[in-house]
């Protein structure tokens, strides 16, 4: 196995392990809070982590390019950043 897909995955999985813990904290504060700005932070974190778990996953069983993937993947980030962005800026 090559070092370079060894590390893709070690990477990949460190994203989704924090990107999920990220979620589940954001999530947490939403219940606490009752605040929308909260749910959407929560869903955005949740998207951009979806997002590169689907990503590996694809290139990994589905086989897929490496572009396509990363189409997928950079898809993913937009619309959560959107989702982030909308829990700053948005009215609660």
């Amino acid at each position: 196995m090559d070092f370079e897909l060894l590390l893709l995955r070690a990477l990949k999985s460190l994203i989704g392990i924090l990107g999920l813990l990220l979620a589940y904290l954001s999530l947490k504060a939403y219940r606490k809070s009752k605040s929308n700005n909260m749910l959407f932070l929560s869903i955005g974190f949740g998207i951009i982590t979806v997002g590169s778990i689907l990503a590996g996953l694809s290139f990994e069983f589905l086989g897929f390019s490496l572009l396509q993937v990363n189409i997928v993947e950079s898809l993913m980030i937009l619309i959560g950043f959107i989702m982030i962005m909308y829990s700053i800026y948005g009215i609660d």
